[in-house]
């Protein structure tokens, strides 16, 4: 959690820009974050950020700088940035993150772990605002997080029991949300950006699952087409299943990465096993890692030693990439830990 302190501060740093860029981090947690902020103080222009690789977020991402020229930049929910990108911007930076604090110089930083405890980012952005609490819950659930104001938006839990928050995600109305987000900024970059212009002008649910606006309609024709592959990998994936503690998924490159969701689902639908799903990208595999009874985090960072490759994330929720060449070294090493 953030201060009443932090979240004035947090507040008259938005309210007082006129022109802010979001970067934000391009899964349902930081789409929601960054939604949260945008409806309600109806200003700046939202950039998804995807995977930076060690730094976090490229230099290629400056030309929306460039173009714009802003008087503020939000990060939100990145978990790795570098002075070097961070010296390049000529205005305010505003960061909201819940991963390992890191330090810089020339922002304004605002992370709950600095104060002991861990809540997504969206959970931060509702914090701010107070308001949108069904894009907040999104982003909450998507990172595994039960946020304290759920019952705002109980009509979509269908009064269904839940322990978890992987019972909520894939077994209720609300779930499906929780997917649709994150499925839509998947994609080819005219796609994205039509989807965020969409839900930038959604004030419901209901207009997504009723089709009931042209912008609802749009964001569940979109979502319905890419489920269908989701939903193809994941049998896939579900067919490879085996006795073994580790459950490794790798597929082929393709246009859209499901690697986070699947990673995700597997987890929940096989709560005793170390998930390692995984993409092969061009001479990488890009990876997401899951253990629900394990630090996954520290069996990563001793896997990846001496190893081309690079990653950290949660206790519970990693990513990395490594190279081909040594893929089958870091994998060996992992069922090492795993003994």
């Amino acid at each position: 959690m953030l201060t009443e302190k932090e979240l004035t501060e947090i507040r008259e740093i938005l309210e007082s820009s006129q022109n802010p860029i979001y970067f934000f981090d391009g899964d349902g947690d930081g789409l929601s974050s960054y939604l949260n902020l945008k409806k309600h103080y109806k200003k700046g222009l939202g950039v998804p950020v995807k995977s930076g690789g060690p730094e976090g977020i490229t230099s290629e991402y400056l030309k929306y700088v460039d173009e714009e020229k802003p008087d503020l930049v939000v990060i939100l929910d990145k978990a790795v940035l570098t002075q070097e990108f961070i010296d390049k911007i000529p205005c305010q930076i505003l960061i909201l993150d819940h991963h390992p604090p890191i330090k810089l110089k020339k922002v304004k930083y605002y992370n709950p772990q600095l104060h002991g405890s861990n809540v997504p980012t969206s959970y931060l952005a509702y914090q701010v605002t107070k308001t949108n609490a069904w894009i907040a819950a999104i982003g909450c659930l998507f990172d595994y997080f039960i946020p304290d104001f759920l019952d705002e938006i109980k009509e979509y839990i269908e009064d269904k029991e839940y322990k978890t928050p992987g019972d909520i995600t894939y077994n209720t109305k609300l779930g499906e949300m929780i997917k649709t987000i994150s499925f839509i900024i998947k994609g080819k970059h005219e796609d994205v950006k039509k989807s965020l212009k969409a839900l930038e002008k959604i004030n419901s649910l209901n207009e997504i699952f009723n089709k009931s606006t042209p912008e609802g309609k749009f964001i569940r024709e979109r979502y319905e087409r890419l489920n269908k592959e989701y939903e193809k990998l994941l049998s896939k994936a579900k067919s490879e299943a085996t006795r073994s503690k580790l459950f490794l998924f790798i597929y082929p490159s393709q246009a859209v990465s499901f690697t986070v969701e699947l990673s995700n689902e597997l987890c929940y639908r096989y709560p005793k096993k170390t998930i390692i799903v995984g993409r092969e990208k061009e001479n990488k595999i890009a990876m997401s890692l899951r253990d629900q009874n394990r630090d996954i985090s520290k069996i990563l960072e001793i896997s990846l030693k001496g190893l081309e490759g690079y990653g950290g994330g949660h206790e519970h929720a990693c990513g990395c990439a490594v190279s081909k060449k040594d893929f089958n070294m870091f994998i060996e090493r992992i069922k090492q830990e795993l003994k």
